[in-house]
């Protein structure tokens, strides 16, 4: 794939605090190898020369020259300007850095930057778990679609956003789909991102686990303890993950709430989901207390799509009324990333860049 294709040349950037990673891609896929080069986080003019270096590089491989440059950077970030503010892992870029104009100057194209939540996000809407969703019930000849998508990402942190019909939420201040600030549904007095997250895992089970190494466990030792295939306190480690689903399920039935859409999880803690996922669907499904007549959460029923007897349900077709017309049986489901979170956030990526190219 070259210059010479009909299909623009876009290249993106997977922005972490200790490496950057370079791609290009050309129709949806990418063109040549990645290519990786140290962040230089407390650096700004370094940083920067390995920015100029990371994307040259790729827009080289790939053979033609970009049509524009769109990627993901930790916030906050004023996204509409490019222009960033204070960011934790990376101190280089704080207090006010324009990038999307610094980058734009140097490689004479549309810079485009976005939270990598909203491109998960968009990239799971774009080529991931809603298309997958929407195919398998047109098999099943289900008369049901779904147009909306809330993202989510567990890791170091939780992040999310939020696409509706299509069209990635981004909100008057760039800021929606910030769920780490929703309020921890066992916590009242923190933030969600405190109960879904991977200093979350690791203090549940460091505060509970009779276990000598607690306090060094990662969160894959703990899911590998839960699973009884490596030694330490099984019934902490089960814990840790279960309180993660319950903080989880809680912030998912908030948004379900306002937002009627599916639901994707991603990051590196969702490899774990088959320790959380009952937690998150019994919070979800539950009514608000056990009181007899109790209101239940949502008036949808939430499904879990890696459940081989709930995604059947969920894809079976609703039965038929005396009239003949499907019968109203609201529902929506949780699946985990069909993409993987790094694809996601690149395809988003590319498809933020391709609509402002046709806009």
């Amino acid at each position: 794939m070259t210059g010479n294709s009909d299909k623009p040349l876009v290249l993106t950037l997977d922005a972490g605090g200790t490496n950057f990673s370079f791609a290009a891609l050309c129709d949806g896929k990418q063109v040549g190898d990645t290519v990786v080069l140290p962040a230089e986080a407390n650096d700004r003019e370094r940083s920067l020369a390995n920015l100029f270096e990371g994307f040259g590089r790729v827009a080289d491989a790939a053979g033609g020259s970009p049509r524009a440059i769109s990627f993901a950077f930790p916030g906050p970030a004023d996204y509409r300007r490019g222009v960033l503010y204070n960011v934790g892992n990376l101190p280089a870029y704080a207090g006010g850095v324009p990038l999307a104009d610094i980058l734009s100057e140097r490689f004479g194209v549309p810079v485009l930057i976005n939270n990598d939540g909203d491109l998960f996000a968009l990239g799971e809407a774009t080529a991931g778990l809603l298309p997958e969703v929407n195919s398998k019930l047109e098999a099943a000849g289900s008369p049901q679609r779904y147009r909306n998508l809330i993202g989510l990402t567990l890791g170091t942190g939780f992040g999310g956003g939020i696409v509706l019909n299509g069209e990635l939420l981004e909100g008057d201040n760039s800021l929606s789909g910030e769920v780490w600030l929703l309020r921890h549904g066992l916590e009242p007095d923190v933030n969600a991102e405190e109960g879904v997250s991977i200093r979350a895992v690791t203090g549940a089970y460091t505060a509970a686990a009779s276990d000598p190494k607690a306090g060094e466990r990662t969160p894959h030792d703990i899911a590998r303890i839960a699973e009884e295939e490596l030694e330490g306190d099984a019934m902490a480690a089960r814990e840790a993950f279960a309180k993660l689903g319950l903080v989880l399920g809680d912030a998912i039935a908030n948004l379900v709430t306002v937002l009627d859409g599916l639901v994707v999880i991603g990051g590196g803690l969702s490899k774990s989901h088959e320790l959380f996922m009952p937690a998150l669907l019994k919070m979800v499904n539950s009514p608000y207390s056990d009181q007899p007549g109790a209101q239940p959460r949502l008036v949808q029923h939430v499904y879990n799509l890696e459940d081989p007897s709930e995604a059947e349900r969920f894809y079976q077709p609703p039965p038929l009324s005396a009239s003949g017309e499907p019968e109203y049986h609201p529902r929506t489901a949780v699946g985990i990333s069909r993409l993987g979170a790094n694809e996601a956030v690149g395809l988003g990526a590319y498809a933020v860049a391709i609509a402002a190219l046709e806009n």
